[in-house]
């Protein structure tokens, strides 16, 4: 078996993979020779069937899978051997892979393209983006002090602004003052919406960086590539290309996030998730003890969480996923803004507005949610980002 690769242009190249009647033969014999001792056919004992009748019936099924057994492995050998950083899969470079003639032909020769990731240089520090701070007004503290002495009365006895409301509230001796209650609730007020306005900051930081970075991409191989992974979804080429620019910045965003978790060496382990566990998750049903006995408990409470196979993978990458965040946040050029929010929330409400005609244009052109030029579930683009070391992954 031979495998020769020819550059094509700066990102694709040409492989070349050749197999002869030796590199299969031995096994497909090994093959037949298992079928004609299992095979059950009318009129012959079993272990008694003709090998030339069992090689004419399975002969070149049989063939098939060898041949595409070989060029699978010779696919993925020559990539791994030469630490090639591919984009998607090779894909067939023309008919002629379809032309062989397995009825009479002995040796093969198959081509194929495959693009490779770009080289690219990565600068965060000029890339801007607006950080929202949040602010609660006043009306929005007396609103929420409005409602905690609606929610504390009794009877027809309104609730009073005393020691005793702020002990049922917050515990004994937490709250001292009604200054201090005021102050609290604003402060846990613009923590809950901090959470909002951060997943805000790491979308905008996405798209600024996507925007902000320019490097090449194979994107005639990409659009077929495309083509061949969705074949059965019937897609048309003016599908591929209505959604490609949402693909291309997708892929962009996954090598830009591959260059930041191995520049700034970004792991993720068991201890990191834990905390996730008990300071996201576990922080919301029960308060956490600072002694060590009850620490103990909610560590293994966390530990039993985390033997949900399915749901820990998803933290490990919500944890990467915060990693990176922080990295945008401490790197790229931030324009601090503080924001009331409720006039945040009128920001974000006339940002929407502006962009309804063209969601609106869209829907005139209805489509299957199955028709989309997504990566198919066996065959999604290799991420080319640095490969997650974690203890998950690794058990």
């Amino acid at each position: 078996m031979n495998v020769k690769q020819e550059k094509l242009t700066n990102l694709t190249s040409k492989l070349t993979i050749e197999i002869v009647e030796e590199d299969y033969q031995a096994q497909v014999k090994k093959a037949l020779t298992t079928y004609q001792q299992k095979a059950n056919i009318p009129g012959f004992r079993p272990g008694k069937v003709p090998f030339g009748m069992v090689q004419k019936m399975y002969g070149k099924t049989l063939l098939l899978e060898e041949v595409n057994k070989l060029l699978s492995d010779a696919l993925n050998k020559h990539i791994e051997d030469h630490k090639l950083e591919v984009l998607g899969q090779p894909i067939p470079l023309d008919e002629s892979n379809d032309q062989i003639d397995f009825d009479h032909a002995k040796d093969f020769t198959f081509h194929f393209e495959l693009a490779v990731a770009p080289e690219f240089e990565l600068d965060l520090s000029k890339i801007k983006v607006t950080n929202y701070e949040i602010t609660v007004s006043d009306a929005m503290v007396q609103k929420s002090v409005d409602n905690l002495l609606e929610r504390y009365k009794e009877g027809d006895q309104p609730a009073e602004l005393n020691q005793e409301l702020f002990d049922k509230v917050y515990g004994k001796d937490v709250v001292k003052s009604e200054k201090d209650l005021r102050e609290r609730i604003r402060k846990e007020g613009e923590k809950m919406y901090q959470q909002q306005v951060d997943r805000k900051f790491t979308q905008d930081a996405i798209e600024a960086v996507v925007e902000g970075t320019k490097f090449e991409l194979p994107d005639d191989f990409l659009k077929r590539w495309l083509f061949v992974s969705n074949r059965e979804k019937n897609l048309t080429q003016d599908q591929i290309h209505a959604e490609y620019d949402r693909y291309r910045n997708m892929l962009k965003w996954q090598l830009i996030e591959a260059k930041i978790i191995q520049s700034h060496d970004i792991k993720v382990d068991r201890n990191d998730v834990k905390e996730y566990y008990i300071n996201h998750i576990v922080s919301q049903y029960f308060p956490i003890p600072e002694d060590e006995e009850g620490r103990k408990r909610i560590d293994q409470f966390a530990e039993t969480m985390m033997q949900n196979q399915k749901e820990t993978k998803q933290i490990y990458d919500m944890v990467y996923d915060q990693k990176i965040s922080d990295v945008l946040r401490a790197e790229l050029k931030l324009s601090n803004k503080k924001m009331d929010f409720d006039d945040y929330i009128e920001m974000l409400k006339k940002e929407h507005d502006a962009a309804q005609p063209n969601e609106e244009k869209a829907e005139k052109k209805p489509k299957k949610k199955e028709e989309k030029a997504e990566e198919p579930e066996d065959k999604k683009v290799k991420k080319p980002r640095a490969k997650k070391t974690d203890e998950h992954e690794q058990e």
